[in-house]
């Protein structure tokens, strides 16, 4: 084997390699377990020796970076930089000893929403409402850093419960860390598919409202229970990803008020210029919808189920007052309430 092929075996090598509980990565991570593993690196719970203070350490997959560690850091020290309740806290980088660059984040105790997603199926449109919120509110705080996410998807989502729920996003700019470091493995997709928006899948110029089509992906599967493009293959999905349109949402849930479908439909338009402009104009598209409609949608459609009534929505204003009382039960005590 020439040298050439010997560095990439051992590229590869490093890049798949885990630790076992006890090593210590980097002088000063001791590693207790790890987290989850995706396309771009490893996720242990870790202990700062030093500190001893318990952090999500995240290793990338990509080894003996050499002349490229100080533009690693330079980017990785942009994105710590953000300073948002809904974004991860980055509290260290650097390389290992054998040239593997990491990231130390605040650990989070809480389920992704992926397994949320995974567990639950669909969620309510209030608690879709409340994690959508908490999103765009870390992207304004992001793309004013002039930082984009570029990942944003279900694992890259964590929901906590301490102070109230919330989500908070994590992996911000990573994929553009490498990709802007040459730390990209050849071959290697800079974003999930289901999630990446038209211009990106073309190789065409985007900007913050790529973030904002993965935001409207997100809320669309937290209603519908289901992706909007799905398939066999990794073609066919990028494909159903370009040329066609999702699946309405209401044919698949009716509780799901139009007001609130209308907002995921601009978010996925295919044309990024009909798309909202920034995070702040979805936002206030969002909070339009007003919190009573969407509670009191759920509740017509939950006592249809249960009644078995035919029911017309008309009848609500013969109901009005003990309907209302059901809502302001929810907006005190209900567990969808997020925090803002």
């Amino acid at each position: 084997m020439d040298h050439a092929g010997h560095a990439d075996c051992m590229t590869a090598r490093l890049a798949m390699e885990t630790f076992d509980a006890g090593f210590v990565f980097a002088d000063r991570y001791e590693i207790l377990a790890p987290i989850g593993k995706g396309g771009m690196g490893t996720v242990y719970r870790a202990r700062h020796l030093r500190l001893n203070k318990l952090v999500a350490l995240k290793v990338l997959a990509a080894s003996n970076i050499g002349d490229q560690e100080m533009r690693f850091e330079r980017e990785a020290r942009a994105i710590a930089r953000l300073d948002h309740p809904s974004c991860v806290r980055i509290l260290d980088c650097g390389t290992g000893d054998q040239g593997q660059p990491y990231i130390a984040m605040d650990l989070l105790d809480g389920p992704t929403l992926a397994k949320l997603l995974k567990t639950e199926g669909q969620l309510s449109a209030a608690r879709a409402v409340g994690i959508t919120r908490n999103l765009l509110t870390a992207l304004a705080h992001a793309h004013a850093e002039g930082v984009l996410h570029r990942d944003l998807k279900p694992e890259n989502v964590i929901v906590v419960q301490r102070g109230g729920p919330r989500a908070i996003v994590i992996d911000f700019g990573l994929a553009h860390v490498l990709d802007e470091a040459g730390l990209t493995a050849r071959g290697m997709c800079i974003g999930s598919p289901s999630y990446l928006a038209p211009e990106r899948l073309a190789g065409a110029p985007h900007d913050a409202r790529a973030d904002l089509y993965a935001v409207g992906v997100l809320l669309y599967e937290m209603l519908a229970g289901e992706r909007p493009f799905t398939g066999a293959t990794t073609e066919e999905i990028l494909r159903k990803c370009r040329d066609r349109p999702a699946r309405p949402i209401r044919a698949i849930r009716k509780d799901v008020s139009r007001a609130l479908e209308r907002v995921v439909v601009r978010a996925m338009t295919k044309d990024p210029e009909r798309r909202f402009a920034d995070a702040e104009e979805m936002l206030a598209a969002l909070e339009e919808v007003p919190v009573v409609e969407v509670l009191a949608q759920q509740l017509v459609v939950r006592e249809r189920e249960e009644q078995a009534t035919t029911m017309a929505i008309a009848v609500l204003d013969v109901q009005r007052e003990p309907l209302l009382a059901r809502i302001w039960s929810w907006l005190r005590f209900g567990r969808w309430r997020w925090s803002t």
